[in-house]
Formats: structure tokens, C-alpha cells, sequence
């Protein structure tokens, strides 16, 4: 009995985008923009004034926009990556494979115009130019990595690192320049801004040092594709006992200004918060560092690579204790 392949290759394909566009890490994006808003932007910012917020339709259209950019960027960077990842993770490459080399293109070209289109309308409705050419600036960003900046030593890391933290404060830029739009509401929330920045900071600067020592510990995981193809990551430079130095002291750098976070927050009788930062955040940092050390073959990087992103999703819900502790 013949039977057609046509529905098992759309699924395939599907799953092929799934993997290709990272949607367990656009989702934690989502979250995270979620989260800013529910938590500290209205509680912090619009207190009892719910009306002077951007509506959730624009705010709906903001997060599709930074996530059709995070996508994008996804896209056209495994678009130039098929040679290294056929050798630095082979069960995993879908570009060429499931998804041919042209598709991904249009994919990512389709994505980066989607975002690019949005923060232009959003820009218009915040009234500032300079807001929509972020966007284009950052797709360009993403390309620019793929097809060169990932080959400069040090440099990719802290890009990297640098365009997780700016996705958190973009956050920041949009509800601040809506604010403006009412120059009453906006003169009484100024001392409030402070206090609201002083937080994204804190956010920004803890996505910005758990991505740049996961970035680094990836490096170490993809060491033997990153040597044969000449890439220049820092192990595949410096070793990998020297690379673990460094990861190490970049979480041992996130723990302490976190420590000095929670001294805060304690100021605050944010008690519930301090806990749950020891348990959930400084806990599994040391658990991380143990394992670093320890770590001699691809699965045990990998393992440490995935510990360090849970670090980051516990990190950021972190969020819901300011908005609901008692």
C-alpha cells in the first residue's frame, strides 16, 4: 500500500524551523519581556496609574519584534555555521539537511524585515525616530557576527553577552519613551525612573555575565570543530584548563555582585527574594563551578552549558518575588 511522505516531510520541516529559529530560547525571551513589564514596570513605574503604560497591544507588537530579531539572528548565524556544526554537534545541523541552504535564507531575511517593519511602526507611536533604527542596526548586528565578528578572539563572547543585556534594556528604552508621550504623569515619575533602572541594570548585567561564561563554555564543548576550521575561540587559543579559569572566574564575579544584590534587597526586607536567590541562583553557580573543573569531554560541557541557562531562567524569576512578596 503506498503511502505519501508529503505530511512526514511538512513535519519535518517544521521541527527543522523549531530547532533552527531556538524556540525554547525565544520563549525564555518572551518570558523575560513578560515578566519586566508585570513585575517591575508596572508595579515600579505605573503604580495605580495603569493608563499612562504603553497598551498591551504595543507592547505585544514590541516582543514580537525582539523575538523575530532573536530568531533572525539564530537563523543566519547556523546559516554560516553548517561546515563547523557537521563536526561540533552532526546529529543536530538542520541547514542543508532538513532545511535547504536558500529556505534559511528567505527565513532569516523574513524575519529580520518582520522585526525591522515593527520597531518602524512602534517608533511612529512613540514618537521617536531614532527607536526604529535600532532595529535595522541590530539585524545588522546579527549578520555582521555570523559572517565575521564570531571569528575575533574575546570579542564574540562580549558581543553576545552585549546583545542579551540590550534586549533587557530595550525594554527599559520603549516604556520610557511612551512615558514621555505624557509630560504630566512623566515630570511625577522621575524619581521613580531611578529606582526602575537601577533594577534592569542589575537584570541586564546578570544576562549579560551568565551569557558571556555560557558563550565561553560552549567554545569549550565546540573546541574540536573551532581548531579544525581555524576559528579563533578563546580554548581553541588559550587551552581549555586556561578557559576554565576564566569561566570560573566570571561566575565567581556574578556571585559576588549578586551577594552584594541580596545585601540590598535585605535592606528592603525582601527576605523571601534573598533566600531564593541563595537556593535557586548561588547554589546551582557552585554546583556549575564543581562541574567546570571537573569536565573533560563534550557531553560534560554540554551538561554545564544547560546548567548555566537554568542559572539564567531561575535569575530572571527572580522577577516575581518583587512583584508578589508581601
Amino acid at each position: 500500500m503506498h503511502t505519501s511522505g508529503k505530511p512526514s516531510r511538512f513535519w519535518e520541516t517544521v521541527m527543522g524551523i523549531i530547532t533552527l529559529i531556538r524556540l525554547p530560547n525565544l520563549m525564555i525571551l518572551a518570558l523575560i519581556e513578560w515578566l519586566l513589564r508585570i513585575c517591575v514596570i508596572g508595579p515600579f513605574l505605573f503604580n495605580g496609574n495603569p493608563q499612562y503604560m504603553s497598551t498591551w497591544a504595543d507592547y505585544a507588537l514590541f516582543m514580537a519584534a525582539t523575538i523575530f530579531l532573536a530568531a533572525g539572528g539564530y537563523v543566519i548565524n547556523d546559516y554560516f555555521d553548517v561546515r563547523i556544526d557537521r563536526i561540533n554537534k552532526p546529529n543536530h545541523v538542520v541547514v542543508s539537511r532538513t532545511i535547504a541552504s536558500r529556505i534559511a535564507i528567505k527565513l532569516h531575511i523574513t524575519l529580520s524585515s518582520l522585526s525591522v517593519l515593527l520597531g518602524i511602526y512602534l517608533a511612529w507611536r512613540i514618537q521617536s525616530f531614532w527607536f526604529g533604527l535600532l532595529f535595522p542596526c541590530l539585524a545588522f548586528s546579527f549578520w555582521f557576527y555570523s559572517t565575521g565578528w564570531k571569528h575575533l578572539l574575546v570579542w564574540k563572547n562580549l558581543i553576545v553577552a552585549l546583545l542579551a543585556a540590550v534586549l533587557i534594556f530595550l525594554v527599559w528604552l520603549f516604556e520610557f519613551l511612551h512615558l514621555r508621550l505624557n509630560a504630566g504623569y512623566f515630570a511625577g515619575a522621575i524619581p521613580k525612573l531611578s529606582e526602575v533602572s537601577w533594577i534592569f541594570l542589575a537584570y541586564g548585567c546578570f544576562a549579560f555575565l551568565v551569557t558571556l561564561f555560557r558563550e565561553i563554555i560552549k567554545d569549550m564543548e565546540d573546541i574540536q570543530g573551532d581548531r579544525q576550521f581555524g576559528t579563533r575561540s578563546i580554548p581553541s587559543v588559550i587551552g581549555i584548563p586556561w578557559s576554565k579559569v576564566l569561566v570560573v572566574g566570571a561566575i565567581l564575579v556574578t556571585m559576588g555582585i549578586l551577594g552584594y544584590c541580596q545585601l540590598v534587597i535585605l535592606r528592603f526586607d525582601l527576605e523571601w527574594l534573598f533566600w531564593y536567590l541563595a537556593a535557586a541562583v548561588q547554589l546551582p553557580a557552585l554546583i556549575l563551578i564543581i562541574i567546570v573543573l571537573l569536565a573533560a569531554r563534550k557531553p560534560q560541557f554540554r551538561l554545564a552549558s544547560g546548567i548555566a541557562k537554568a542559572i539564567m531562567l531561575t535569575g530572571i524569576l527572580s522577577m516575581l518575588f518583587l512583584r508578589f512578596s508581601p
